[in-house]
């Protein structure tokens, strides 16, 4: 389908990912952004990439991101903080998954993941209380990025492969014209598509309203906490992530920010009772005080230095389907609509990938950089078999 008229909805990770790859497959590709990319949560975000994770396609969307990654340093002098990333293991079974990760990115093409038993893992941060710890999974190339900057980089990419922005444009009305066309009024005027990507993150199930249909996906408000060092403590400290994917709940992270700061938080792949339901165009962007007392009081539990300072940093918001699962593929109503949403806390590790699927489900008419990301698409039972997230 060379030649396709592609509007992309939403300058996220996700959007500016679908706009780059739409646009080298010969699409005629314009992004339609209501402020500037990067400028949501993706530009909010604790901007960490890492391949250290358990399901295999999530491993897989990773380690074609990192790739990615690596080449828009190379290309768009993207700059990554290669500190590292240690995914933690609390008992043994978990050790036994994460060693068979190890197995699956080696086939994958990844091989610099190492296993880490508990003296590794207070080697690599010394200042970690191991006790009750197995061990981990680290990664050495990976880290963590600036959202903003990412955006940048897809999207030059993008315009050098023929791709047009269109910043402060958000999209106030649509219809199908006679001719089946997508005719899109924006705050900067009239834009006509033959296929729609409803790539906007937060705003994702207001724009589902605004084209047409019901997006099953609730935006959950979640904080990160700076925290002052009181010395140098003669080491980097890795991005150390205790939330182990499938626990229920959430689970400390934190890592090295600055020469003397980290930045802290807790971290979940899904819905969290009790944790607020946002509205994007009006939340607070002030971290709570019970928020910061709770992660103050985990890192001091977990990390053993004295004289820590802890203030608010900011927040953002996690797009969450109900089963924790993207949401990425062809809506059943109109297939020329595709949905790129529910990427919750990982769309600047993994939503460069995410958008790039799904702009070859409109132009290719199937994912083709990872086949097996067709499970991920909109009409799957876990949404539209009555389980509606509540909001």
């Amino acid at each position: 389908m060379t030649g396709t008229r592609i509007a992309v909805i939403g300058g996220g990770v996700a959007g500016c990912g679908a706009a780059r790859r739409a646009a080298q497959l010969g699409a005629d590709v314009v992004l339609l952004e209501q402020d500037y990319p990067g400028s949501g949560s993706s530009g909010r975000s604790a901007g960490v990439y890492n391949i250290q994770t358990i399901d295999p396609l999530d491993v897989e969307i990773r380690i074609r991101a990192r790739e990615l990654f690596f080449q828009l340093e190379r290309d768009r002098d993207l700059h990554l903080h290669r500190i590292g990333n240690v995914r933690v293991a609390t008992a043994p079974d978990q050790m036994s998954r994460l060693a068979d990760v190890v197995a699956l990115q080696r086939t994958l093409g990844a091989d610099d993941s190492q296993l880490l038993d508990r003296s590794d893992l207070q080697a690599l941060v010394p200042d970690l209380d191991t006790a009750d710890l197995a061990g981990g999974l680290f990664g050495p190339n990976d880290g963590h990025l600036d959202g903003q900057m990412l955006c940048t980089a897809l999207v030059a990419d993008a315009v050098a492969a023929g791709a047009r922005v269109q910043n402060k444009s958000r999209v106030l009305t649509h219809r199908v014209t006679a001719e089946g066309a997508h005719e899109l009024t924006t705050s900067k005027g009239t834009v006509v598509a033959d296929a729609v990507i409803n790539a906007s993150g937060a705003w994702a199930r207001k724009t589902a309203e605004t084209l047409g249909y019901h997006l099953n996906l609730l935006p959950q408000l979640h904080e990160v906490i700076q925290v002052r060092l009181p010395r140098d403590l003669g080491y980097i400290v890795p991005m150390v992530n205790l939330y182990m994917p499938g626990q229920d709940g959430e689970a400390l992270y934190f890592r090295q920010d600055g020469p003397d700061s980290l930045i802290a938080g807790m971290h979940t792949y899904g819905l969290v009772e009790g944790i607020e339901v946002a509205d994007p165009d009006n939340y607070s962007a002030k971290v709570s005080e019970d928020y910061l007392i709770e992660v103050a009081e985990a890192l001091t539990a977990r990390f053993h230095v004295n004289g820590l300072g802890f203030k608010p940093g900011w927040t953002g918001l996690y797009p969450i389907s109900p089963d924790g699962k993207f949401i990425l593929g062809p809506e059943a109503h109109d297939p020329s609509v595709v949905t790129c949403s529910g990427l919750g806390g990982v769309g600047v590790t993994m939503g460069s990938i995410a958008g790039s699927i799904a702009a070859e489900w409109i132009i290719e008419g199937r994912p083709t950089t990872i086949p097996g990301a067709d499970v991920l698409r909109p009409d799957r039972p876990a949404l539209t078999g009555g389980s509606e997230v509540a909001g």
